[in-house]
């Protein structure tokens, strides 16, 4: 009887198998890859994105909170400048050991000129990308002259701030305005609580009517003796004292300033009241100019920030 050969698959893969189950791996691998390199790009912009918004909004405020107005020159960069401040009453306690210490702090590296200090400089994040940061200032100037009048009050309403509050009438000239809410009055009494607390509530026994926390008192809170919010007390105030209920706002034109800016003859911005500050930073993410962040091409990036400086010395 004849016999039969009975053929079995040995289970291994062919090369030309291997090479199409390659390929095909390679091109669903392609899109993984991709999306992967751009989130991880995108997440380090993020993070160069926010370290240069928190490093400019730090520096605004700095401006906004320690630096003089007059102290502080227009240009591109904006310039601090106190030489010429010693004669200006108010000044005396801005003098170059100030500047000195607050540059140094705020615009690292900046070195004195004769104009000033430049309010530019370059810095660095942990992740070694460095960013250069220039402050630009320009004096607001009225396209016309000022009057040379007190500042006008205002009471802008009960209803504020729930609603928009009154508004002062419009200024013909176009000239700049600031206006803003002055503190209030004093109170007629500097007694804040209507309850009498012990002075030394450990080592001393209370007296009649006396309390030593506040949550021993019958309602558990301490209450204000006179309604500051109501304001109450104010009798002997002229009726625009300002107050916290229906307050009175106060608005600058350029002229009413307290002290003309000393470092000009100009007429116009003699009686400049408002300073533009415009921040910007920028950087590039390209790989060979991390530490040239002035460097141009498709790698640069820039972020600006603004806001407005008041000379409100009144």
């Amino acid at each position: 009887m004849p016999t039969r050969k009975i053929m079995q698959s040995s289970g291994a893969f062919t090369l030309i198998e291997i090479i199409l189950a390659m390929a095909i791996l390679a091109a669903t691998m392609v899109p993984v890859f991709f999306f992967m390199s751009k989130g991880a790009s995108d997440t380090d912009f993020n993070v160069s994105r926010m370290f240069a918004i928190s490093r400019a909004s730090e520096i605004l405020n700095a401006m906004l909170d320690n630096v003089p107005f007059q102290a502080l020159r227009a240009g591109i960069p904006g310039f601090i400048k106190v030489e010429d401040l010693k004669t200006t009453e108010g000044y005396e306690s801005f003098d170059d050991a100030w500047a000195t210490k607050f540059v140094n702090t705020v615009f690292p590296g900046s070195e004195k000129t004769a104009a000033g200090y430049p309010c530019q400089c370059i810095v660095n994040d942990p992740r070694g990308q460095y960013y250069k940061i220039t402050l630009r200032v320009e004096d607001i100037s009225s396209p016309t002259a000022s009057k040379d009048e007190k500042p006008p009050l205002k009471r802008i309403g009960k209803d504020y701030p729930d609603k928009a509050p009154k508004d002062f009438s419009m200024i013909g000239t176009g000239e700049p305005t600031f206006s803003y809410l002055k503190n209030p009055a004093k109170l007629l009494s500097q007694s804040w609580h209507q309850r009498i607390y012990l002075p030394n509530p450990v080592g001393m026994l209370p007296k009649a009517n006396e309390y030593r926390f506040e949550v021993e008192l019958p309602d558990k809170v301490s209450e204000n003796h006179e309604n500051f919010y109501l304001d109450e007390g104010y009798e002997k105030y002229q009726a625009d004292a300002f107050r916290f209920s229906d307050p009175t706002a106060t608005r600058l034109t350029q002229r009413m300033a307290k002290t003309q800016v000393t470092y000009t003859t100009s007429e116009d911005f003699r009686y400049c009241g408002l300073k533009r500050l415009i921040i910007e930073v920028q950087w590039n993410i390209e790989k060979p100019n991390l530490k040239t962040p002035d460097k141009t091409g498709t790698g640069m990036r820039r972020i600006h920030l603004m806001t407005i400086k008041a000379d409100i010395d009144v």
